[in-house]
C-alpha cells in the first residue's frame, strides 16, 4: 500500500504538525520512542498495523480538535492520501512551508491553532482555496478522514487458497 510508503516518509513531519514527541506519539500507538524514531529514520518500515494505528490516532485528534488540525488534515492529503491532486510544485512548496512551520508547535513557542491558521493561508495561496476544500471539504465528516482505514483494510483481503479454489 502506496500510503504506508507515503506515511513513513512524511512521520516525521506530520508527528510534529499534532505537536508530540516521538515518546508521546509512542504512548499513543502503544509502541515506544525508539519505535516511532526508528520509522522515522528509515530503520523500521511501518507495517500495517502501525499505520492504521498512526491514522486512527491522528482521526481521532482531528476529530477532538479540528480548528488546531486544519494543517494536520490537508497534509495528510496531500503527502500520503492523494499527493496525485497535487503538483510536484505545489506539494514540494506545501512541504517547504510545513517543515518551517511545524517545529515551532513541538518547541513549544506557539500553539497549533496558530501555527494551523498561518499555514491554512499560506497553502490557500499556494494551491488555491478552492483546490484546499475539494477533497476534504469545509466540513469534511468522520466519513472522510476514515476513507483511509477502507483502504487499508481492503488491500488486506486474502487471497483465496488452492484448496478454496479447487472447492469453489
Amino acid at each position: 500500500m502506496e500510503e504506508i510508503i507515503r506515511m513513513q516518509d512524511n512521520l516525521l513531519l506530520i508527528r510534529r504538525t499534532v505537536g508530540w514527541t516521538a515518546e508521546k506519539f509512542g504512548e499513543k500507538i502503544g509502541v515506544t520512542r525508539q519505535t516511532i524514531n526508528n520509522i522515522e529514520s528509515g530503520r523500521n518500515k511501518l507495517t500495517k498495523t502501525q499505520y492504521i494505528a498512526m491514522r486512527s490516532v491522528l482521526d481521532a485528534e482531528m476529530a477532538q480538535a479540528p480548528e488546531d488540525t486544519e494543517m494536520l488534515k490537508v497534509l495528510l492529503d496531500v503527502l500520503v492520501d492523494h499527493p496525485e491532486n497535487y503538483s510536484t510544485e505545489n506539494r514540494e512548496e506545501l512541504l517547504a512551508k510545513a517543515n518551517m512551520m511545524a517545529p515551532s508547535i513541538l518547541a513549544g513557542t506557539t500553539t497549533r491553532a496558530d501555527v494551523s491558521k498561518e499555514w491554512m493561508k499560506a497553502a490557500g495561496i499556494i494551491v488555491g482555496g478552492a483546490a484546499l476544500l475539494g477533497p476534504l471539504g469545509l466540513g469534511a465528516g468522520i466519513a472522510a478522514i476514515n476513507a483511509w482505514l477502507v483502504k487499508a483494510v481492503a488491500s488486506g483481503k486474502k487471497k483465496p487458497t488452492l484448496k478454496e479454489k479447487k472447492d469453489g
